[in-house]
């Protein structure tokens, strides 16, 4: 076995041992867990609205723009004068040939303004991490052995783009960007594997070098790794800005009790019914139920009225908001995950967030609850789908 930073790579006989060797560098590449991110999660499934991928991709351009530095100082350290003209060929594309107004930096710089609204690119202000992960780029290519560095630039970066920016395309069609915008991606995704078949060409031109496959693997494992990490960071700093307003209230004292509009409600009677949120019903399974919101304008507290006839249930589902169940009338039964409850008014039973969860009425009358999310903070700070929580059913009788 050849051992490979995070893990091993096995090397066995083979009539063709380039062509193995990179079948289980790809193999490998496609388990890594970049795959599945929770940003590429998010744009696969349209969640990132468009100051959201405003904030990504604005952080993304530091790295797009400083591309051809990476291939630059690859093609530096590179002995072969054949592979240096191959690479040439690519910074020449990668600069637009003999249009300027081509170029890909340009062509980023106009799906930010055109697409995006960034008013003045050149001004952004980048995150920390942004430059780290510009930084470890180069310095992956300036410093590493040239067989890991030039895997890294082929099978770690150039041989994705394809995949990942079709990924970026469906997040940034779904958010409603005009076609005409996205020229920097769809180019690249129909492009760019003439640009990674001359890296992999000059990878395996390497071959014959002691460890090419273990040198290769470790280029390939810092790629993604280093990608991975620049995604996180990219998740950390929309998720700040997504509860920094709520924060910066509470450090700054604020209340909105204080500064409510005219008409704002503070006291739901007894007996008001609220807004109709959502109902459903599923004869076979003895579903029926009905949701309502009180018009109460929390930031982070979204207080719900639950009402189940008589022998019948909600949904068993679960969802990102934790909850306190408050039984303001009716008896029956709550599970939550394995634990069933029996409630009867005046009691209170706590659903911890992601934990699956169901209420089941006596047969008497009306179960109804008073469910307290704290759902004005999850919908700030998760990026998922709410629509698409999971919501598996019990087959039992109803009890």
């Amino acid at each position: 076995m050849l051992q490979a930073e995070g893990g091993t790579v096995s090397a066995t006989p083979s009539l063709d041992p380039i062509g193995e060797g990179l079948a289980r560098l790809r193999e490998r590449r496609a388990q890594h867990p970049l795959w599945s991110h929770r940003l590429l999660a998010a744009c696969r499934d349209g969640l990132l609205d468009v100051d959201e991928l405003r904030y990504f991709f604005s952080q993304y351009r530091l790295y797009s723009s400083s591309f051809t530095r990476f291939l630059a100082a690859l093609m530096m350290r590179c002995e072969s004068d054949f592979f240096r003209a191959r690479l040439s060929q690519n910074l020449w594309e990668e600069g637009g040939g003999c249009e300027p107004s081509n170029r890909h930096s340009e062509l980023f710089r106009s799906f930010l303004r055109d697409g995006l609204g960034v008013e003045d690119v050149d001004t952004l202000a980048y995150e920390s991490y942004a430059s780290h992960f510009v930084g470890q780029y180069l310095d992956a290519c300036l410093d590493d052995d040239v067989v890991a560095a030039t895997s890294f630039l082929a099978l770690g970066t150039e041989d994705i783009v394809p995949s990942l920016y079709t990924i970026f395309l469906a997040g940034l069609q779904k958010a409603g960007i005009a076609e005409e915008s996205l020229r920097f991606f769809k180019l690249h995704v129909t492009t760019d594997d003439a640009h990674a078949a001359t890296l992999e060409q000059m990878l395996c031109s390497y071959a014959d070098r002691p460890a090419w496959l273990e040198s290769s693997c470790r280029g390939l494992e810092r790629a993604l790794t280093l990608r991975q990490r620049f995604f996180d960071d990219v998740m950390d700093g929309l998720q700040r800005r997504r509860i920094a307003g709520l924060l910066g209230r509470i450090e700054a004292r604020k209340s909105l009790a204080g500064e409510r509009a005219a008409g704002a409600v503070l006291l739901v009677p007894g007996g008001v019914p609220g807004v109709p949120l959502y109902d459903n019903e599923i004869e076979r399974l003895g579903i029926r139920f009905s949701v309502e919101r009180l018009p109460v304008d929390g930031e982070v507290l979204d207080p719900r009225v639950v009402r189940i006839p008589p022998g019948k249930r909600n949904e068993r589902h679960r969802h990102a908001h934790e909850t306190v169940f408050y039984v303001i009338s009716g008896s029956g039964v709550v599970d939550v995950g394995d634990e069933h409850l029996p409630v009867r008014a005046g009691d209170l039973a706590f659903v911890p967030r992601w934990c699956l969860h169901q209420a089941h009425a006596g047969s008497d009358e009306p179960l109804v609850i008073l469910a307290v999310t704290d759902y004005g903070l999850t919908r700030r700070a998760y990026v998922g789908d709410y629509e698409k929580t999971a919501r598996p059913y019990r087959t039992e009788p109803v009890r």
